[in-house]
């Protein structure tokens, strides 16, 4: 159970952390705008200098408010810094989506997210093009605001009884998932790119986002934490809640959902 005492520490980092949030978000449009030189990662994936600037700049956000922070940062890793897990670490994530990025696409998110024996408590996620920002925390809640949208709460929604619309990914939308949505009867698909889907979910527009191909933890526990703070779940293939600090940070499927009674009128997950 969240104590007092972390509910107020988690109010305290949503508020210490989103300018900083913004402001990596901010970096990633004007690089964006001066132009951009993509390279591959050993894993092929695609990095810009706008990734590795972001993440600079939100690690030293963190380390201000926690200087002995254990800080699990995507470039980090992929430059061969990964640090063990411990009971408390964040996962950053500062440009999920690069490869749409660099193609011209919007779907793209700078993402930070704490998690504490092995849950996400806190999330920030920003949509940099549109200036949307998320924000969640274990026992506080879920809200989002914008350039035009005051800060105000949201929360998930019941599954309805008809049409459910299943978001997917738009670049790893594979045939397990594209048979998954096809056996939810009349269910609406709708491809999204980064950790935007979860916040779909989070502010009641959509109620599942199944995927079975691997991400890494700092591509979901920020958004992850959010979906959980307005009263969504994150499920494994075995049907348990969805834990953080595994081998190399590397994540199996996942089933994501706005209602978490809804696993229960859903097809079976994996199917």
């Amino acid at each position: 159970m969240t104590s007092l005492s972390d509910t107020l520490a988690h109010a305290e980092l949503l508020e210490a952390l989103s300018p900083a949030v913004r402001a990596a978000g901010a970096l990633i449009e004007q690089l964006k705008a001066n132009g951009l030189v993509q390279r591959d990662k050993a894993d092929k994936s695609p990095v810009t200098e706008a990734d590795e600037a972001a993440e600079q700049l939100l690690e030293a956000a963190i380390r201000k408010l926690e200087p002995d922070a254990v800080i699990v940062g995507e470039e980090a890793v992929a430059a061969g810094t990964i640090p063990d897990a411990a009971a408390r670490f964040w996962l950053i994530d500062p440009l999920d989506g690069t490869r749409d990025f660099v193609g011209g696409g919007l779907d793209y998110s700078v993402n930070v997210g704490l998690v504490e024996q092995g849950v996400p408590t806190v999330g920030l996620v920003l949509h940099p093009p549109g200036g949307t920002l998320w924000t969640g925390a274990a026992g506080l809640g879920a809200w989002k605001e914008g350039p035009t949208e005051p800060r105000h709460a949201i929360r998930t929604r019941p599954l309805p009884a008809a049409a459910p619309r299943i978001v997917t990914s738009r670049s790893h939308l594979d045939d397990q998932t594209k048979a998954w949505a096809a056996a939810c009867p009349g269910a609406e698909t709708h491809p999204s790119g980064s950790s935007l889907k979860f916040c779909l979910l989070a502010e009641g527009a959509a109620d599942a986002y199944p995927r079975f191909g691997p991400t890494c933890e700092w591509d979901t526990a920020a958004a992850d934490a959010i979906l959980r703070a307005a009263g969504g779940t994150m499920l494994g293939p075995d049907g348990a809640l969805f834990s953080y600090g595994k081998p190399r940070y590397l994540n199996g499927g996942f089933l994501a959902l706005g209602d978490p009674s809804a696993v229960a009128r859903l097809p079976a997950f994996p199917g």
